[in-house]
């Protein structure tokens, strides 16, 4: 029965949050209706024929301009609720995908300090190796021509991470003047 009850007031409440001008205008003529029936049922049980004085009418009708007053100003409500609502749910939305960005941001320069570590040190010791090989075969030119190889290789690992770095580094920048 609650939830019968609940599930009832949930679609009342959509109803009402999807067509509000049709909800307001609905109570608006159901008063409009009552109040003429209450006001040709006087006037015709009193006798007077229908002939009242203005003010009567005034007096009569005057909480109608109230009901448009407060139907326009519910109208308003809703609306800005609504864009409230969906306001809220953008800013939402930008949180999430700035919040993937960090994680993403902050993983790719774990595995690029990973890389780093894992890679550096190797490099450094076929650095100096090679260095060494170089010295003690100076005047072998086969030698040295594989040398420049393993040089030149490992000078391009050591750059390529350093791009990582620095791609990684602008992308965290970028970030930061978005956010700000």
């Amino acid at each position: 029965m609650a939830t019968a009850l609940k599930m009832f007031l949930e679609k009342c409440k959509k109803i009402l949050q999807r067509y509000p001008v049709v909800i307001a205008a609905l109570v608006i003529y159901l008063y409009y209706l009552m109040v003429s029936v209450d006001f040709f049922s006087k006037s015709f049980n009193n006798g007077d024929k229908g002939i009242k004085s203005l003010f009567d009418y005034v007096i009569e009708f005057d909480s109608l301009f109230f009901l448009w007053a407060a139907a326009a100003a519910l109208i308003h409500l809703q609306r800005f609720r609504k864009e409230s609502v969906q306001k809220n749910e953008k800013q939402r939305q930008l949180e999430l995908i700035l919040e993937r960005q960090r994680i993403s941001n902050q993983l790719i320069n774990e595995i690029t300090l990973l890389m780093q570590d894992t890679i550096n040190n190797p490099l450094g010791v076929i650095t100096m190796t090679t260095q060494e090989i170089r010295r003690k075969f100076m005047n072998d030119i086969e030698i040295l021509k594989w040398v420049d190889r393993i040089e030149n290789s490992a000078q391009r690992i050591t750059k390529a991470i350093r791009d990582i770095q620095i791609h990684e580094t602008q992308k965290a920048l970028e970030t930061s003047d978005i956010k700000t």
